[in-house]
């Protein structure tokens, strides 16, 4: 049995000069939105909209806003709303918002709409490579749609592009490899997840005693994404 669980992290855009009023509303709403007051800070992020928009403020700086409204959005359990935002995020930036794409993703992997999750992992991407995080979400995203080639692919970029899941890519690869039944690499997979981890991760150790005991045979073997190795982005 495989377990899925995603965490969303917030990441907030940092203020750029528009006019002080402007200015003075979005640092409040990030303010706001660094202490958990979601509902607050969409406040001052809507305030701070109505009042670039009638100063035409630059895209870039609305792209910044749309990105924060739909933080708060997915946050405030408004997932469809949060969509809409990143989307508004991503048109102002003229479609490349690498951070827009993976927090769309984020959100679309929550609602199990794991096409529009692959996507918008591919997206941002194809902006930033390098995001090990990304990788690993998009990994999963395969996993759901049974692609397991792609999966072990983007498992292996995870990896690295220093993922702070590490650890799971390498026990998530063992999994793959002991269902393809190449249980001696999978073994190799499972040490190096729980050296990765300092040998914490129980599932990990129980995937690996099973390997060796069973010879390459696969029941019983757990993919995990494991919020306990979750830190922040």
């Amino acid at each position: 049995m495989r377990t899925l669980s995603f965490t969303f992290v917030l990441l907030f855009a940092v203020s750029v000069s528009a006019q002080p009023s402007v200015t003075r509303a979005f640092n409040e709403g990030t303010r706001l939105a660094n202490i958990g007051e979601f509902e607050r800070a969409r406040s001052s992020y809507l305030a701070a909209l109505n009042d670039a928009e009638h100063v035409r403020s630059d895209d870039d700086f609305l792209a910044r806003l749309h990105y924060n409204l739909g933080v708060c959005e997915y946050q405030l359990n408004h997932p469809e709303r949060a969509i809409d935002e990143f989307h508004l995020a991503i048109k102002m930036n003229g479609g490349n918002y690498s951070r827009a794409f993976y927090a769309l993703g984020m959100v679309e992997s929550a609602r199990k709409n794991w096409p529009g999750a692959r996507l918008a992992f591919l997206e941002s991407l194809r902006l930033d490579g390098t995001n090990g995080e990304a990788w690993f979400d998009l990994a999963f995203a395969y996993l759901q749609e049974g692609d397991f080639s792609n999966a072990e692919a983007a498992f292996r970029n995870s990896i690295l592009h220093k993922s702070i899941d590490a650890a799971w890519s390498h026990n998530n690869l063992g999994v793959i490899l002991a269902f393809r039944g190449d249980c001696s690499s999978a073994q190799k997979e499972f040490e190096m997840a729980l050296k990765s981890s300092g040998g914490k991760l129980t599932a990990v150790r129980n995937n690996l005693a099973y390997c060796r005991a069973r010879n390459g045979e696969h029941l019983g073997l757990l993919a995990r994404r494991g919020l306990e190795s979750k830190g922040k982005r």
